[in-house]
């Protein structure tokens, strides 16, 4: 009984909408450190295996895969019977699998863990960002999906230190066992303070079983397709025939949305221009910068030879810049707009990619972190108005679904990225006569295969400046302000 008086009082409370955003920075924060902690663990996991590039990417792609295929679902399903039950959920999930992972003896299990924490993933994402738009006024919306980039980047920041440290002193196991206590506080924290969603509850159980079958299948079907490109050439009938059969449930999945009374996700939403143009840019600029925190640690570990600590330590500025730049454009954005300041954003984001792509074998650290700073900065302005932007189209009683989607979005974007990126380093080094096996870069010292990873490094950065030229010339035609609203 003193415990639910105390959670009635917490709830009563006047300053409610500070201890809901810290209790909701926990959950969510754990789940982007572990995401950007582990990234720093894949060349050691790789090593402890023995295996190559194509495969031990899988540790981040299985997480992303199973995440991005559950957003929509759950996203649906919390608007339905209420985003707290289905938050708080999501940490026993993530517990599980964090517990299989650190006592996993082979590879497989291994993967089997990161699908099971991407399923509590999808769980605690698809609602962080509603759920912190829904505490705040509608008329601080920018303020608060800055806060929300804020806990984003604060994950990102204490991922590659904490990570580090952990790796190089006891092993990359121990990265799975020390976000088991994370995972307990923020569920607790979560039960006790959270308010229950009663409108949300109130509603009548409805959900679209087929649609979210559908969309479910198409996600797993066009990434598998697109993550297998990198062992397949694109015309064998393995990778052409997976991604055909994608195209197909997506054909079948948008025909479904448009003929079912209860549609998962409305159709609606993209006649809207700024909502589809905001999808869009968001989706291109996260496949762009997903080839930083993927690609940089194997540069920064095998190419330059430092410890995974030093290599976390330089993933920092980036994070921190981030950490900082969301709040304030997102407070900005709620003042003149998102147009122009999103197109800062990315401007910053496509300098850091010509700054990486000039990256060699001899560079200088202090190169890496400049870039990461303009990176940091690019993402922090650029994400918070062009998330409100979206948000700003869609109606109160569909935000847990759109911030699905956003979530969707960006992981759908991030693993394609990450395959972008391996194809390209693969096909390159392949080019050159050599396995894309970067162990053996450290082993022998070899100057011409680390020569050969250098050159398709510069090239994946290349195409990621690419497009980000492109998500500047489509956010150029949005409307300077959101008026749009979808009823």
């Amino acid at each position: 009984m003193e415990s639910i008086t105390n959670q009635k009082t917490i709830i009563n409370d006047s300053n409610y909408t500070w201890f809901a955003y810290f209790t909701i920075a926990i959950g969510v924060g754990l789940a982007v450190l572990h995401l950007s902690g582990t990234n720093i663990a894949i060349p050691k996991i790789a090593e402890h295996f023995k295996i190559d590039i194509p495969t031990v990417q899988w540790v981040s792609l299985a997480y992303i895969l199973t995440t991005s295929a559950l957003f929509l679902p759950i996203g649906r399903l919390a608007d339905t019977i209420g985003r707290k039950n289905i938050y708080i959920s999501g940490f026993i999930i993530f517990i599980i699998g964090a517990i299989i992972g650190g006592f996993a003896e082979s590879f497989s299990v291994l993967i089997l863990a990161k699908v099971i924490q991407g399923t509590g993933s999808a769980c605690i994402q698809a609602n962080g960002m509603a759920m912190v738009t829904s505490i705040f006024p509608e008329n601080q919306r920018g303020k608060a999906l800055g806060l929300y980039m804020t806990i984003i980047g604060t994950g990102a920041i204490g991922g590659p230190i904490v990570s580090g440290i952990l790796i190089t002193e006891f092993g990359w196991r121990s990265i799975f066992f020390a976000a088991i206590p994370v995972a307990i506080i923020a569920f607790l924290t979560g039960l006790f303070i959270l308010r229950n969603d009663t409108k949300v509850l109130e509603k009548r159980f409805s959900f679209d079983w087929i649609g979210a079958s559908l969309s479910s299948l198409a996600l797993i079907t066009l990434l598998l397709g697109v993550t297998n490109i990198s062992r397949y050439e694109l015309m064998t009938i393995q990778a052409s025939g997976i991604l055909l059969l994608g195209i197909i449930l997506v054909v079948l999945f948008v025909v479904w949305e448009n003929r079912t009374n209860q549609p998962m996700l409305k159709m609606s939403f993209f006649k809207v221009r700024d909502f589809s143009i905001g999808i869009m840019t968001r989706f291109l600029a996260f496949v762009s910068g997903s080839a930083v925190f993927f690609l940089m640690p194997f540069y920064v570990i095998q190419v330059l030879g430092y410890e995974p600590n030093i290599a976390g330590f330089l993933m920092i500025p980036g994070a921190l810049c981030m950490a900082i730049t969301s709040p304030l454009s997102g407070r900005l954005s709620d003042k003149i707009g998102t147009k122009w300041i999103s197109m800062a954003g990315l401007s910053f984001t496509g300098t850091s990619m010509v700054i990486f792509s000039q990256l060699t074998p001899e560079s200088s650290p202090i190169i890496i972190i400049i870039g990461m700073c303009f990176n940091g900065t690019g993402m922090g302005t650029f994400s918070s108005p062009n998330t409100s932007a979206v948000m700003g189209t869609i109606s109160l009683e569909d935000r847990s679904i759109t911030s699905a989607f956003l979530q969707l979005t960006r992981t759908s974007a991030n693993l394609i990225g990450v395959a972008l990126a391996t194809t390209i380093v693969t096909l390159t080094m392949s080019s050159n006569g050599y396995a894309a096996d970067l162990s053996s870069v450290s082993d022998s010292g070899n100057s011409e295969i680390l020569q050969a990873f250098n050159e398709g490094f510069s090239r994946a950065f290349m195409v990621s400046f690419i497009l980000i030229i492109i998500s500047l010339g489509l956010t150029s035609l949005r409307s300077r302000k959101v008026t749009e609203e979808i009823e």
